[in-house]
């Protein structure tokens, strides 16, 4: 079977191209969904084609991704912030997650039948962007609630105490913010589909070493099963936004392969050490993310 290559860029212009229909814009926003946190993965229950699902929350991917396995098909080989992964292209014909329904939604099918083995559930895909680019999200990790509200609309959070603002930047899909460690200032993409964060190894030796201690056995768990052992530790203190979190674990890995944090200048990515710590939004049309408590 020959195989087609391609690189996350042009991942994101057949996406983006993709006929999506979005429905519910009298629907009365924002909603309020509950979730699931498994192993530093948000786990939602949606619903693909009129069937009930489980799905990951993974602001990290592009696009929607199915977990089925055709060997008949024709495969396309696509680097992703998860890694390597062949699958093939499918149009989705209903998808309806948190009262959002979006129809002829382009996905791709591979088999990431590893991290139903991580989560101990059946896991029917992640859902990326692609799905929530119309939205800004609010992700309450205390009480396990995600809110989605449409571009332009006031969200009210009741409760909420804002802490601080993080502007942030669009590395094709990916939001990136500012964080320092040390006297050296770093861009890191936000992805709630990591269960761990993540640093580029060459970055890592920049670091003071007094402001890394070590961890064994700490790994990244990915789509391709198993996880990928590599140099990893706890940060004495990063700061973010004038916040400072105190010994957030990071995984030191080279990502040369990821063509997307390379291109845009990307050292790494924020996963659940961090996103624990409390409130978020991210609101994509402002280009703001905001920490709460």
């Amino acid at each position: 079977m020959r195989k087609k290559a391609f690189n996350i860029t042009n991942l994101l212009l057949l996406v983006f191209c993709g006929n999506t229909i979005f429905a519910n814009k009298n629907h009365d926003f924002p909603t309020v969904s509950q979730f699931e946190l498994v192993r530093g993965m948000v786990v939602v229950q949606a619903e693909l084609d009129g069937k009930r699902a489980k799905f990951i929350l993974d602001t990290g991917s592009p696009m929607m991704i199915l977990n089925e396995q055709d060997d008949n098909a024709k495969a396309i080989q696509a680097s992703t912030l998860h890694g390597g992964m062949a699958g093939d292209w499918k149009t989705i014909e209903s998808f309806s997650w948190a009262g959002v329904r979006k129809f002829e939604l382009p996905a791709l099918t591979t088999d990431i039948g590893a991290l139903e083995m991580v989560t101990n559930r059946p896991i029917a895909g992640l859902i990326g962007y692609k799905f929530m680019e119309d939205f800004d999200l609010l992700i309450d990790f205390e009480n396990l609630l995600i809110t989605l509200v449409p571009h332009g609309k006031p969200a009210v959070m009741k409760g909420w105490m804002l802490k601080t603002q993080i502007p942030f930047t669009m590395a094709g899909h990916l939001p990136v913010i500012e964080a320092k460690i040390g006297d050296k200032v770093l861009r890191f993409g936000l992805d709630t589909g990591a269960n761990t964060n993540m640093l580029d190894l060459q970055k890592s030796f920049e670091l003071e070493q007094e402001l890394v201690t070590p961890v064994n056995n700490a790994g990244v768990l990915g789509m391709s099963g198993g996880s990928n052992r590599t140099y990893a530790g706890d940060v004495v203190e990063t700061t973010i936004g004038g916040l400072n979190f105190w010994n957030m674990r990071f995984v030191f890995s080279d990502i040369s392969h990821l063509q997307n944090l390379v291109t845009n200048g990307v050292d790494g990515l924020l996963g659940f050490p961090f996103f624990k710590s409390g409130k978020f939004s991210i609101n994509y049309s402002t280009k703001m993310m905001s920490i709460w408590e």
